[in-house]
């Protein structure tokens, strides 16, 4: 996949996820988003939903480029990060749904933002 039709196939797995028309083209726009029907699919329990998202993510990782890597953990899990918390959700419960780059992801942007205490603990138990 081409970074610029990584939004493509975004929609095409996930249907149902519309982005604004104003967002077209911005990968990390779009990513920031997705973040938010993720939060609702997450409020709501969707499992299958949290599932292909954690597929979807780790996948952006599997392609060694640079561009991609920084869309998964820039946009996407950085805009759950932040999506989640300011909503007053612990994004945190991602997590589990998520693969092993995008959990490492995940750790490299905790300990940029000053570590997380949820996020050691957790994966202290791996």
């Amino acid at each position: 996949m081409e970074y610029e039709k990584v939004s493509d196939e975004l929609t095409e797995i996930f249907p149902d996820f519309v982005y604004m028309d104003i967002s077209e083209g911005l990968q990390h726009c779009i990513a920031g988003e997705f973040a938010f029907y993720l939060l609702e699919a997450y409020k709501n329990n969707n499992i299958p939903i949290l599932i292909k998202a954690g597929n979807f993510i780790e996948n952006l990782y599997s392609y060694n480029d640079e561009k991609m890597e920084n869309l998964a953990t820039i946009g996407y899990l950085e805009g759950i990060q932040n999506v989640w918390s300011n909503r007053k959700v612990n994004p945190d419960g991602m997590l589990e749904y998520l693969g092993e780059k995008s959990k490492e992801g995940w750790v490299y942007l905790n300990r940029s933002w000053n570590g997380c205490d949820t996020c050691t603990q957790w994966f202290s138990k791996l």
